[in-house]
């Protein structure tokens, strides 16, 4: 996607390491092989490796595991906006797959377009990547609700 990449000025010094906790907490994330990336304010890259227990019956990465990763990687960029005390729930999404999930390991980055008090609109890609060459696979365009999460220290 060729968004612009914004300068944006998060609301929690601590954003990375809150991020960065609350990604350990999540099961499926293990479940699929996934490992979070570089962050910033606004921006998240996160990989998951080729592995068979994810294909569907004609040998590619499903489209579930691939919409997976990069709708956390777009709940993950809005989160580095969002004030300490608040998490982030998937609305609504769009994914476009536009290749067969094919290659030795797959890269989630997702961008937030608008920042918002409760909402957040956000843009994700996926590519597949084998032999240190990148394909362009999906695209996805999601919006990230703020939720309070009390007791919840990240």
């Amino acid at each position: 996607m060729a968004a612009a990449q914004q300068d944006f000025s998060p609301k929690d010094p601590d954003y990375e390491a809150r991020g960065r906790a609350s990604f350990a907490r999540q099961s499926m994330m293990a479940t699929l092989g996934m490992s979070l990336g570089p962050i910033a304010p606004g921006h998240v890259e996160m990989t998951m490796p080729f592995a068979p227990h994810i294909l569907q019956q004609h040998g590619f990465v499903h489209a579930g595991a691939i919409a997976a990763l990069v709708d956390n990687a777009c709940g993950f960029s809005a989160m580095t906006l969002m004030p300490r005390g608040t998490g982030v729930l998937t609305i609504e999404f769009k994914v476009n797959m536009m290749s067969p999930g094919k290659g030795e390991r797959f890269i989630g980055i997702g961008r937030v377009v608008r920042p918002g008090k409760t909402i957040m609109v956000t843009l994700g890609e996926c590519f597949a990547e084998t032999g240190g060459e990148r394909k362009l696979i999906a695209m996805m365009t999601a919006t990230m609700m703020v939720v309070e999460t009390p007791g919840i220290v990240d």
